[in-house]
């Protein structure tokens, strides 16, 4: 596959693309790949498949192009978020009387600090006090519309007012202390703005219709929703193997829109219906390698299973010498496990013969290469793929320089399955 975009692998492109950079999230992937391989493939897929669909890329690419598309996505804050980009149809005079409603209520109450009896510290410690109260009034207000479609395009206008009013950068995936914004503040501006401009966006579309579904649903099990041999075409980027926890940043905003209230609700209620791609998703007490020897996953690959054991071992004494003594030999096997049946569901709901196409990196846990672009194609296999190719896509980890990270180079594909 000819791959001629240099930020394909990244969200760089979104950035500057109209709904796409709706919401801030940099670790996604450029919308042109949608693009570069609808057009490779030479006429429109009946419906495209999405098993991890994040902030959207693939179903918003997918509809800008008039293409049927379904899309899997397990946290509730995403699927928000996914829906209000979607929501094409959203009429300006009525979300200006909206705004108008919502000024009145934030204007009414601005002047008691009731709203912030309640704030989370977290939040307190992100915000000044005023832009704060702005902030959770806002929400408040939104929440007296009783309009879902408009809810939630201001819900997710308010998401990147979160991002824009903040003392400190909200970066994936942590929040940097560190460093502090010039032009925090002012929310209700920021707020009022980016309005605006998510309708001039809307204006600019070709059409407004609405050609995408996505589902609150695990990839790890069969969505009922979803028909066997539905899609002919899946386009998605799994979680890397790559120990980076996204719940830092994931509890600005569950936080702020109460979804959760601490780290036990994030680990509760978003971090098991994630596929383990970090330590903290799991507890080391509750894996026993001869249990998982004897599991589906293990069966199924035997061959895959002698490449990954010795590493296994080799993770696990170096885990144990190491300051953290993070768990990666764990990590590797339930990662691969999950893998195993996202794609197993991949398969189910596309019609024999499809294409599916992964955006994936290597990685290197402790010095110990993991091919995992190879390995997902040869699980893939076993869940009834005739087989699969490696497109790569650039270099990677070359850039670190800390004496305590290894120095592996490691790669970005394009995994093809057929």
């Amino acid at each position: 596959m000819n791959i001629p975009i240099a930020n394909i692998g990244s969200a760089k492109d979104n950035a500057n693309s109209a709904i796409h950079n709706w919401y801030k999230f940099t670790a996604g992937f450029s919308y042109k790949l949608v693009d570069l391989i609808v057009d490779e493939i030479g006429e429109h897929p009946s419906c495209i498949f999405e098993p991890f669909a994040g902030c959207g890329t693939t179903l918003v690419a997918a509809q800008k192009r008039e293409i049927q598309s379904v899309g899997n996505e397990s946290q509730q804050l995403m699927c928000n978020i996914i829906n209000a980009k979607l929501n094409w149809d959203v009429d300006s005079d009525r979300c200006q009387e909206y705004m108008r409603s919502v000024n009145d209520y934030v204007t009414r109450n601005v002047l008691s600090d009731d709203v912030l009896s309640e704030a989370h510290e977290l939040l307190e410690s992100l915000y000044d006090k005023e832009t704060l109260k702005i902030l959770y009034l806002i929400r408040n207000a939104i929440r007296l519309i009783n309009d879902e479609k408009y809810e939630l395009f201001l819900n997710l206008a308010l998401s990147q007012t979160l991002h824009k009013s903040a003392l400190h950068p909200i970066a994936v995936p942590y929040i940097v202390r560190s460093k502090t914004i010039v032009n925090s503040g002012d929310a209700w501006g920021k707020f009022s703005s980016i309005v605006n401009q998510m309708l001039s966006d809307l204006e600019s579309m070709p059409h407004h219709n609405r050609y995408a579904k996505v589902f609150k649903a695990d990839s790890r099990k069969k969505n009922i929703n979803i028909d066997d041999c539905l899609c002919d075409l899946c386009i998605t980027s799994p979680p890397y193997l790559n120990n980076l926890d996204y719940g830092e940043v994931s509890k600005v905003h569950t936080h702020f829109f109460e979804m959760t209230k601490d780290w036990h609700d994030i680990t509760e209620t978003v971090r098991k219906e994630l596929v383990t791609g970090a330590t903290t998703h799991y507890r080391d007490c509750d894996f026993d390698i001869d249990v998982f020897r004897n599991s589906e996953f293990a069966t199924e690959n035997k061959r895959l299973m002698k490449e990954l054991e010795p590493r296994y071992m080799y993770l696990q004494k170096y885990s144990s010498e190491r300051q953290g003594k993070k768990s990666f030999h764990i990590l590797m096997m339930h990662y691969f496990e999950d893998m195993f049946y996202v794609l197993k569901e991949m398969r189910r709901v596309l019609k024999p013969k499809s294409r599916a196409y992964l955006i994936l990196g290597d990685s290197a846990p402790y010095g110990a290469y993991i091919p995992t672009t190879q390995f997902l194609g040869d699980i893939a296999l076993s869940v009834g793929f005739s087989e699969y190719r490696i497109d790569k896509i650039r270099s990677r980890g070359h850039r670190w320089k800390i004496k305590t990270r290894h120095n592996v180079e490691l790669s970005e594909n394009i995994l093809q399955l057929s």
